[in-house]
């Protein structure tokens, strides 16, 4: 025991006694690994919970459909838009067949099912032209042509529902009818995508009041006054054979015969039958 304490004393201090000879507590040791018990330890560098808590977070680009401008609702109203689609449709038009333009409209067609669409109305020398226009793609889709000869008969006055109607317009309304002795078939009349019904309906775009630029391309009775102008020019200058001269004009209730109109409620809250901007959820 006397070798012991002489060892302790000639080395000063081991780590195992003290200078009374009574041994130390083992040093205090701090995530020291099992696996390598001779490895520094590192754990003072990194966090314990480098993850906790964190997730990424979310800005908002305040893009919402109330904060759109009314300028960019429709897109028709965009700068350049109504331009490019008009250049694009006198592009197809047959000089020898239209004649010479006269007026161009922005309307909305209201289909035999109530739907409505959005429509360029082009008023031409010796047709009636309506577009359904692309206005996302900027393309044509479907031109539809009336020669002004075979009209008829045009009525001019507010639609007409049945009680049991869900959907029921309000505001006037131009019917424009050709053919009027031949009565549309069941199955055309129960087609909601029948071309073959003798007349279309037409009613002011929405758009109307938005935009001073385009207001007097939106006015219904002033279309409506020209397009009776332009019908009887034609009826005198190409007449059809077995036909009164002129066509016949009439202020009257315009009957529509959607009897439920689900479909049509749905469209027209929504206005799917209109080029705009919707939100996240497209056009």
């Amino acid at each position: 025991m006397q070798e012991i304490q002489t060892v302790c004393g000639a080395m000063q201090t081991l780590p195992g006694c003290t200078g009374e000879g009574e041994p130390h507590p083992p040093p205090e040791t701090t995530n020291t690994s099992k696996d390598h018990p001779g490895a520094a330890d590192m754990s003072h560098l990194y966090p314990k919970e480098p993850r906790l808590g964190y997730s990424p977070t979310s800005l908002s680009l305040s893009c919402s459909q109330e904060k759109t401008p009314v300028k960019g609702k429709y897109f028709i109203l965009r700068d350049g838009t109504l331009e490019q689609a008009i250049a694009d449709i006198k592009a197809v038009l047959s000089p020898a067949e239209d004649g010479e333009m006269q007026s161009i409209w922005i309307l909305t067609e209201v289909d035999h099912w109530n739907n409505d669409q959005e429509r360029l109305v082009f008023l031409t020398q010796h047709s009636l032209l309506l577009c359904r226009y692309d206005f996302v793609g900027l393309c044509n889709s479907h031109l539809f042509r009336i020669p002004l000869n075979i009209i008829d008969a045009l009525y001019w006055g507010e639609l007409h529902y049945p009680n049991t109607s869900l959907n029921k317009r309000e505001g006037k309304a131009v019917r424009i009818c050709w053919d009027k002795l031949r009565p549309p078939s069941f199955l055309a009349r129960w087609n909601p995508w029948s071309s073959e019904l003798p007349y279309l309906t037409l009613m002011q775009h929405p758009a109307a009041e938005m935009e001073e630029r385009i207001s007097h391309m939106c006015q219904l009775e002033k279309f409506k006054e020209q397009l009776v102008e332009c019908v009887r020019g034609a009826h005198m200058k190409k007449p059809l054979p077995g036909r009164a001269n002129g066509p016949l004009v009439l202020e009257k209730p315009i009957p529509m015969e959607t009897y439920l109109g689900l479909m049509s409620l749905l469209s027209s809250k929504a206005e799917l039958g209109y080029a705009k901007s919707r939100g996240s959820f497209g056009f």
